[in-house]
């Protein structure tokens, strides 16, 4: 079976709640699932600024709780792996797929490294010069420190800071794969929410503002749809979600995504 040359984009240019974002992402996989050589680009925003954590992280031991509240940040789980993440003016991508170029592949290392070209294509369109990380740093992977920290393998840096943060999840015939790539800069904020000294944090990380002075959305968003199309050789069709779609993303944020069972007793 050949690749699909036609990927289905969605630009969510309203900010929807971690709740909805999450559901999503679930929602689109699952579709991936049931049928066969489809792919969903999404570049989407949140509202309000949102941390995530990882499937399996402890949500107590790695978020201040207490300083989400008086903030007014929001929180949810993801259903993929990784660590703690604060979405605020950000760029946040997903890929969901069943494409056999993908599906193929036995290693999730394979795909994130296919998917980190793409990115890393996006970054140079900007004109930021990056690179894809070739190894993991000793014995960090294994702490509660939050997502930018340090890159690891098969992420992108520019000049030792990391500048995009990925997680994935398969299936039997299906993949996806989200990420944050900071826009503008709220490495005191993020520190302060994940017990992280933001000294870590003023060291390990950066953003595209401060890159290259560019916080555009829509010129950003642009520079990674031609990313993933150059690397992949697809073309894009316009996906809007109909009734259904709506409705059955709207159980998964009601019976799922929104409950303290999901996001806080894992």
């Amino acid at each position: 079976m050949a690749s699909s040359k036609t990927w289905f984009l969605i630009l969510q240019k309203e900010p929807l709640s971690p709740y909805q974002n999450m559901a999503i992402d679930e929602f689109l996989m699952e579709k991936c699932e049931k049928e066969e050589n489809i792919t969903f680009l999404r570049f989407y925003k949140w509202a309000p600024p949102s941390v995530s954590i990882g499937r399996s992280q402890k949500a107590k031991k790695v978020v201040n709780h207490k300083l989400l509240k008086e903030k007014g940040v929001g929180f949810v789980r993801r259903p993929t792996g990784g660590k703690a993440v604060l979405h605020y003016e950000e760029l946040t991508y997903s890929i969901a797929s069943s494409d056999i170029r993908f599906i193929s592949s036995p290693s999730v290392r394979v795909v994130y490294n296919q998917l980190a070209k793409a990115l890393l294509k996006g970054l140079l369109n900007l004109g930021i010069e990056a690179k894809i990380v070739s190894k993991d740093p000793k014995g960090l992977v294994r702490t509660n420190l939050p997502c930018f920290s340090y890159p690891t393998r098969d992420e992108i840096e520019v000049k030792g800071k990391k500048i995009i943060g990925s997680a994935q999840k398969r299936s039997k015939n299906s993949i996806l794969q989200h990420g944050s790539i900071p826009i503008k800069d709220y490495r005191d904020l993020y520190a302060e929410l994940t017990f992280v000294d933001r000294a870590i944090l003023f060291k390990s990380m950066t953003t595209i503002e401060l890159e290259i002075g560019e916080s555009d959305w829509d010129k950003i968003s642009k520079a990674f749809t031609k990313g993933f199309q150059e690397e992949f050789d697809v073309n894009f069709e316009k996906y809007e979600f109909n009734k259904k779609d709506k409705d059955d993303i709207e159980k998964l944020v009601k019976n799922k995504y929104s409950t303290d069972t999901w996001n806080f007793e894992l």
